[in-house]
């Protein structure tokens, strides 16, 4: 792996969710007012238009009032408030070379769900909590309703429920497909996983180990995941939330390469041979994973090995310039890690 990317599209858009605060007009704007407004934005009608139309496609006809617009760059970003159904806060992106709105976000009160969304989809939320949140700590404080046309790797059109520690994901361009993540604090978590995660990190053998700081309990897709990790995401272990095997184990302080040319310079060619990388990773796999590699068959690329066997889970391990491995991963066989 050449390039390690800490953050996916789904956790910049928490990001960006927790930074901010909704806030509401306090009386309802007259047309006048918001075209005084927005006269003082320098946004042509045009634009405005767009904005607009990009509110209401999400919302419904409502009462818009665009408040604030940087320009400064090739992409405006451009604030505002939405009232009609509820009460709500815009922040959109304008592609000025492509003349089209990048991304809106409407944020709501989460006391105002029964207002903006639909009963069939606030029945299927409430049945997956049910089983999702057994130890029911799921309080949201605001939902999201969100069109992003260019976030590659993540969601494009969907809901975000979300609290100081939780949230969750409503995909409506997948069937709307439920994702959920919540934050539970090391002592909250049974003590036999924290331990097996520990003892995990521990027995792949990378001297330097970063304490963990929480767990975060994840569903998505077919994955149901306890997922330990540290404040930096250096090192951590994913364990399956129902079967309570060890999936993935990763300590990035192994890595000990200086950027990509130092990178492709170490691994032109394979630091370990495939009878070494299998007498390396054999004991390790066993005491991890509970996985016998005995049969298996090793392929290179890069820093990276895949044990494979026919009729048994794979495992994928990397190593560093020294030829240890800081990373395992095991891929099921039917897909699910849970």
């Amino acid at each position: 792996m050449k390039k390690i990317t800490h953050i996916t599209a789904a956790i910049s858009a928490m990001t960006l969710i927790l930074s901010a605060t909704p806030t509401f007009a306090a009386q309802h704007p007259t047309s006048s007012v918001i075209q005084n407004a927005q006269a003082t934005l320098n946004l042509d009608q045009n634009v405005m238009k767009r904005l607009t139309d990009a509110i209401t496609e999400l919302a419904g006809k409502q009462t818009i009032h665009f408040t604030t617009a940087d320009t400064s760059f090739d992409d405006w970003t451009v604030n505002g408030t939405v009232k009609g159904t509820a009460n709500a806060e815009s922040l959109q992106t304008y592609d000025t070379l492509k003349g089209r709105v990048v991304s809106t976000t409407l944020v709501y009160n989460a006391t105002d769900i029964n207002k903006i969304m639909d009963n069939a989809l606030r029945l299927k939320i409430a049945a997956f909590l049910k089983t999702f949140d057994k130890d029911q700590i799921f309080e949201p404080d605001a939902i999201w309703r969100v069109k992003d046309l260019v976030n590659e790797g993540g969601f494009k059109n969907y809901w975000v429920i979300w609290g100081p520690n939780q949230s969750l994901y409503i995909d409506l361009d997948n069937k709307n497909q439920i994702s959920a993540s919540m934050n539970y604090k090391i002592k909250d978590v049974q003590a036999v996983l924290t331990n097996k995660a520990r003892n995990s990190l521990k027995t792949l053998g990378i001297h330097s180990i970063k304490p963990f700081d929480y767990v975060l309990l994840t569903k998505n897709g077919n994955d149901s995941l306890w997922k330990y990790r540290d404040d930096n995401n250096l090192n951590h272990v994913f364990i399956g939330s129902v079967t309570g095997k060890v999936w993935k184990v990763t300590n990035e302080l192994g890595i000990d390469w200086n950027g990509d040319a130092d990178f492709d310079q170490s691994f032109a060619k394979p630091k370990l041979s495939k009878i070494k990388a299998l007498s390396i990773a054999t004991p390790k796999a066993k005491s991890i994973f509970g996985i016998n590699l005995k049969g298996y068959a090793v392929t290179i690329k890069d820093n990276e090995y895949t044990f494979t066997k026919k009729g048994a889970p794979t495992l994928v391990g990397t190593i560093n310039k020294k030829g240890v491995f800081y990373s395992f991963e095991v891929l099921p066989l039917n897909g699910a890690r849970n």
